[in-house]
């Protein structure tokens, strides 16, 4: 351990010198590190007297790595990564029946919720818990083993398990369409109240999106109900009061209680999907197996 201090350079300027190269910009990595700007450049000057060589170099206003500051930034970067995940896997993991996992509310609320007593039967030893978020960063520093989102399958540095596909269909209440004739065009909807999401992400299909994959491109004649949250939205139609738009696999319990119903066949296809989402690179602790084995099993 002597020797290795001996040749090692001051550790602080090494965490300066990840944030810095990584930013090119000293006053960004100090407000990242909670230092001043003159303290991230005397840590580098710091770093530089210590290996006798320059870490960065300027060309006008923009600071670049220099090709010795290159190279050690990339075994800096290297080695406090895998510092850091093997730190924060001790942490999380500090019983081998913890298990975080991770989801957003609709999906918590209208398909996993359900099905969760089955797996906490199953495997009483787990201690499970859900976090119910729509935010996807880093699932390592978060204390994640697992999460369940609705996207394209692409997310760098995660392993993605495609879970089951996403139709998109129109739902209502049966006492919404009682005493009426059943909907026979896709047509028939523009005289119908339908029920908007005012603010959604770029996985959410909007009712003009629907409409125009079906060959409709004309405007609701009927004045609609705008939300802002998907959750309140899906109970309005529930109550009666419209005919939403719901993913097939988040409707199929409420359509097999008889709460909703689907007011006309047609459907839209997702080129998305839902997916079991765990880090790369770090082997699933056995809690965590077990519930993305369950999952799969579940969803079929």
């Amino acid at each position: 351990m002597a020797q290795l201090r001996r040749r090692l350079p001051p550790v602080n300027s090494l965490v300066v010198l990840e944030a810095a190269g990584r930013l090119l910009n000293f006053t960004r990595a100090g407000e990242e590190l909670g230092l001043t700007q003159s303290a991230v450049s005397r840590q580098i000057q710091l770093l530089e007297q210590h290996l006798g060589a320059a870490m960065f170099q300027r060309h006008g206003r923009n600071l670049q790595l220099t090709r010795d500051g290159a190279r050690l930034h990339r075994a800096v970067t290297m080695g406090l990564g895998h510092i850091a995940d093997t730190a924060v896997d001790i942490r999380r993991h500090r019983g081998t029946g913890e298990l975080t996992v991770a989801t957003s509310v609709t999906f918590a609320n209208y398909w996993l919720m359900a099905r969760l007593a089955q797996f906490r039967s199953q495997n009483p030893e787990i201690e499970l818990r859900l976090v119910a978020s729509t935010r996807l960063h880093d699932l390592v520093a978060a204390g994640v083993d697992i999460a369940i989102r609705y996207g394209s399958g692409r997310w760098e540095g995660l392993e993605a398990i495609r879970l089951f596909d996403n139709e998109i269909w129109p739902v209502c209440a049966p006492s919404y369409l009682a005493g009426r004739p059943r909907l026979t065009r896709v047509q028939e909807l523009l005289d119908e109240t339908l029920l908007h999401l005012g603010q959604f992400d770029r996985n959410w299909v909007t009712w003009s999106a629907w409409l125009a994959a079906q060959g409709v491109t004309a405007a609701p004649r009927k004045r609609g109900l705008e939300f802002d949250n998907y959750l309140v939205l899906l109970q309005a139609a529930v109550r009666g009061e419209g005919v939403a738009l719901c993913g097939g696999r988040l409707a199929e319990d409420f359509i097999a209680r008889g709460d909703l119903t689907r007011p006309i066949e047609a459907t839209l296809g997702s080129d998305r999907a839902f997916y079991i989402l765990y880090p790369s690179g770090i082997r699933l602790i056995e809690a965590a197996a077990k519930f993305r084995d369950w999952l799969i099993e579940a969803a079929r």
